[in-house]
């Protein structure tokens, strides 16, 4: 039994798989006899025969086909992957930067990246009118191989590359 902040209350069957006509039967005549509303939460219809008794008969049905039910483990897998996955990408960029970073065109594109919070400011920085802006951002991104890399991501990116390149040349003048 449940009831909702309207006062209604509702006999809940919980389905593992979809509902079929015989479920719906079940819930409708178990709803009767406890004076509730039918409500049944499962994975959807088993066909259309099952959707058209349920609303013939005042059925609720919440669908949760969509959804994705993870155990605790699950989840934390899933997020470990998404967690590793990122910073892979992460690690990827800075590198492409490190690579790349010696070519002044694109230490002036790392500049205006990291003065700017939107790519019509960093086009201007780098004296680009705003109808050659998109190319810009094209170009960039090819050349650093970022694909479709938002630019508080590249920041990002700029600022973990200037952490490591300040450590390394902080270390390596530590070291003489």
């Amino acid at each position: 039994m449940a009831e909702d902040g309207s006062g209604n209350k509702y006999a809940v069957e919980v389905k593992s798989g979809k509902v079929d006509v015989s479920a719906i039967r079940q819930a409708y005549v178990n709803a009767k006899v406890l004076n509730a509303k039918p409500l049944i939460v499962a994975r959807g219809f088993s066909n259309d025969s099952s959707k058209a008794l349920a609303d013939e008969l005042g059925v609720s049905v919440i669908n949760l086909e969509e959804a994705v039910v993870l155990t605790i483990d699950e989840l934390r897998t899933v997020i470990e992957n998404v967690i590793y996955e990122a910073v892979g990408d992460l690690i990827n960029t800075v590198f492409t930067l490190a690579m790349k970073s010696c070519n002044n065109r694109v230490r002036d594109i790392m500049n205006a990246v990291m003065n700017c919070n939107d790519w019509s400011c960093v086009c201007e920085k780098l004296g680009v009118n705003m109808d050659n802006c998109g190319s810009l951002i094209s170009d960039v991104r090819r050349e650093l191989g970022l694909g479709n890399l938002s630019l508080s991501k590249l920041k990002t990116a700029i600022r973990l590359y200037n952490l490591v390149s300040l450590l390394i040349n902080s270390c390596s003048r530590g070291n003489t």
